[in-house]
């Protein structure tokens, strides 16, 4: 069964039966993971303690991911100094759909609109593609960031809270250790 805007972890992965229950199940995975914990808990035995206490992880955090150019990529920039970036986004649990992705290639500093797809951000739980052009200067260890609103106005923050296991990380999309590197017009 595959249950729109809920995290992947909670769909069930072969059905048998259904049933309908007040409370959260007592299934040990359910009871024991897919919790994201409080930034206090820093090791196992403090987070035993916790674990009960804890409301399970539902709804899948809005996120977006810089996919082209990869990390550590070589990028010919063009006499224009335009880069085209791609990438994905999904919003936060049933708040889609995705409204708007941003990318930096100055750290934040400034954004650029990306240009979502035509069908698929219309659509409240479906993955969005995206993609965009952005001025680039050349050097080594560049950065490009992408951030995702969704039509709740949830929006990624540069930073997700810590948590031991890292679960729900929706922190800025990165794609790092770029080299820009320039072309001249006879290389095109």
């Amino acid at each position: 069964m595959v249950v729109p805007g809920i995290v992947g972890a909670r769909w069930v992965k072969w059905l048998d039966r259904i049933t309908v229950q007040d409370a959260e199940s007592p299934n040990f995975y359910q009871q024991r993971d897919y919790k994201i914990l409080p930034s206090d808990v820093t090791d196992h035995p403090s987070a035993e303690k916790k674990m009960q206490n804890i409301p399970p992880m539902y709804d899948t955090p809005i996120n977006s991911t810089v996919a082209v150019p990869a990390d550590g990529d070589t990028v010919a920039l063009p006499p224009s100094g335009i880069v085209e970036i791609k990438g994905y986004s999904i919003p936060q649990g049933a708040d889609g759909p995705i409204v708007r992705v941003e990318v930096s290639g100055d750290g934040g500093s400034t954004w650029a609109d990306a240009v979502l797809s035509d069908a698929s951000h219309e659509m409240k739980w479906c993955w969005v593609l995206w993609k965009a052009q952005l001025k680039m200067a050349p050097g080594t260890g560049r950065e490009i960031l992408s951030r995702a609103t969704d039509s709740r106005g949830n929006t990624q923050q540069e930073h997700s809270q810590w948590n031991l296991r890292g679960m729900g990380y929706s922190g800025y999309g990165r794609s790092g250790d770029l080299t820009i590197v320039e072309t001249t017009p006879e290389a095109e």
